[in-house]
């Protein structure tokens, strides 16, 4: 049961992580970025080179709780099947 509950953060992990990362691989293709919210704003590479980077590094960091979630996931999913393992082992 608890194997669940690893693999549901890694889940929850690689979704915070990739609605951050996804418009961050689009503005790198595209030169344009959108702001968040409501009336989202974009900002385009050639017009405010500076505002678009700190958009990015913004994004970046934002994905970082993301990964972190997704990476405790995984091992909280590999010690538990290990410790399954073990317990049918001896």
């Amino acid at each position: 049961m608890w194997v669940l509950a690893g693999i549901g953060a890694v889940l929850a992990g690689l979704f915070l992580m990739l609605r951050e990362l996804l418009p961050v691989f689009e503005a790198g293709r595209t030169g344009v970025i959108r702001s968040k919210g409501a009336a989202a704003i974009r900002i385009e590479r050639a017009a405010e080179p500076e505002r678009f980077e700190a958009m990015r590094r913004g994004r970046f960091r934002a994905a970082r709780f993301g990964i972190g979630l997704a990476a405790a996931g995984m091992l909280w999913t590999i010690l538990q099947i290990v410790g399954i393992a073990l317990n049918q082992a001896g």
